[in-house]
């Protein structure tokens, strides 16, 4: 049997962003998927500011930005009445060099990353399916089944990237609690006629009976168009896209020309009991599903894969300890469990049928639109939470060190006023205020790749909570790792030798 270091199962978003990661480190892997070859509908559309950045490394942010549509409001109706408008261009601004939001459907994002992927020489193994997968000791045998043919190899680490129904959590036998909701949604891409679907900007239109939204798609040709089917129809079990486009119509004062994707489902809300077995890992839907509401969930699979990506690949590199595996799980999980719970809550209080659901749809939103429309505090939260700026793991093992105001595990801070570029997520950085003489510690950081990065202190540096005398070592993924001051180097050294030993 051959043996190679990683085995991808899944080739969607968060298995291509992982490949991504992998490729960047020279490391060696598999990436195979069961499908015939790339995705052909839109599905997943949102793509977040914390994405962006961790695709600058690969260029992959300007090209997102400029393939997708940059929506510069969203909306809210109604009764098919505006009562407010969200500034989506402005929210973000001094929070990220990326003070926006991008929609591009998920057959063009993933084309992005696969095209990606083609420089570095590597290809999905379409029409591959993961059979069997045994761990055994420190390796796993995986047999594949392609073109009827099976295939089993050996290889140290196996990632499900392969959505709810993970046959590597499946062979893993790791549990995925949670329920299902019993109302029935409708997702849509079509051409429409009407107000609501005239501007760049996302729209949440709330009726008695009905909400939908509504985003642009594919250079503004196309609307998204998200809701539950009404509750006759769906007692009727008519489910079909014929009996619903005339409700559509009449509710939201529209009219769709043509229709050129239309798919129902249900919504589960779900995290697996473990994200971490041995040396298998879940990644994205394999590990965690949710309400779509808020856009998290492509962007949260994304954000496991660039966690995980950089603690595989320097531990398969031999240039860091192999408990740094073990936080992965730490740190994505809570996470995980957050925006599950998150979502859920905001899920039942819209779609519900009870009178305090009914309430929250006529009333509570368009309050809580107006807020977001006029009170700049609370569109900076919204922005962050949208963002995935929030995301922090202050609790992890690896997040050390102690200073007044910013903490270990927090995502570095973005300052605009910066007169140079750095790569936000690329390789571990020490960033200071002052140049670095330490001639030892200058040694260490080049035999660990720890890049030096020397910052012009700004009032908006210390504004954002930085200190002139402070020193940060920056993770892989944009995170701090250590905290501490110029007077420390022993400090930083113990944590260096610690977790990036040779």
């Amino acid at each position: 049997m051959n043996q190679t270091p990683v085995l991808i199962v899944g080739a969607g978003p968060s298995g291509l962003a992982l490949a991504l990661e992998l490729a960047c480190y020279k490391v060696p892997f598999k990436i195979i998927d069961k499908a015939h070859g790339p995705g052909e509908t839109s599905r997943a559309m949102l793509v977040v500011p914390k994405v962006l950045e961790s695709y600058q490394k690969f260029g992959l942010d300007k090209t997102v930005s400029a393939w997708g549509i940059i929506p510069e409001h969203a909306h809210f109706h109604s009764n098919n009445k505006r009562v407010a408008s969200l500034p989506m261009g402005i929210m973000g601004k001094g929070q990220s060099a990326y003070p926006y939001l991008v929609t591009l459907p998920q057959d063009e994002h993933e084309r992005i990353l696969i095209d990606k992927l083609y420089e570095f020489g590597i290809k999905v193994e379409w029409e591959t399916e993961l059979v069997t997968l045994k761990q055994l000791n420190e390796k796993s045998e995986a047999t594949m089944s392609h073109q009827n043919e099976m295939e089993t190899e050996a290889f140290n680490y196996v990632i499900g990237c392969d959505g709810a129904s993970s046959q590597v959590r499946k062979q893993s036998e790791v549990d995925f609690e949670g329920e299902t909701y019993e109302q029935i949604f409708y997702v849509m891409d079509a051409e429409v006629d009407g107000e609501i679907a005239e501007e760049v900007a996302g729209s949440f239109s709330f009726i008695k009976d009905y909400f939908a939204l509504f985003f642009p798609l594919r250079n503004k040709k196309t609307t998204r168009v998200i809701g539950m089917f009404p509750p006759d129809l769906t007692q009727k079990k008519d489910l079909s896209y014929e009996s619903l486009k005339p409700r559509l119509e009449k509710a939201f004062n529209i009219e769709i020309r043509k229709m050129n994707w239309f798919s129902d489902y249900k919504i589960h809300a779900r995290t697996a009991s473990h994200f971490k077995i041995g040396n298998h890992f879940l990644v994205g839907d394999a590990a965690h599903i949710h309400s779509p509401i808020g856009g998290q969930g492509m962007n949260l699979g994304i954000g496991d894969a660039t966690n995980l990506g950089w603690k595989l690949a320097q531990v398969i590199n031999h240039d860091a300890s192999e408990k740094l595996l073990d936080t992965y799980e730490k740190e994505r999980k809570e996470i995980a469990e957050f925006v599950v719970s998150t979502t859920d809550r905001m899920f039942s209080l819209i779609v519900g049928n009870k009178s305090g659901n009914l309430l929250t749809r006529q009333l509570l939103i368009p309050i809580f639109g107006r807020l977001a429309d006029s009170v700049r505090p609370f569109q900076k939260r919204l922005y962050t939470l949208l963002a995935q700026l929030y995301i922090s793991y202050e609790e992890s093992p690896l997040s050390q060190g102690a200073a007044s105001r910013l903490k270990a595990g927090q995502r570095l801070p973005y300052v605009d006023s910066e007169p140079f570029e750095f790569i936000r997520e690329y390789g571990w950085q020490l960033h200071a205020f002052k140049p670095l003489l330490d001639e030892e510690l200058q040694r260490e950081f080049k035999h660990h790749k720890i890049t030096a990065v020397h910052r012009k202190w700004t009032d908006q540096a210390r504004d954002k909570g930085f200190e002139e005398k402070q020193w940060l070592l920056v993770r892989p993924d944009g995170y701090i790792g250590w905290i501490g001051s110029e007077d420390q180097p022993d400090e930083l050294l113990t944590y260096v030798k610690e977790w990036l030993m040779k």
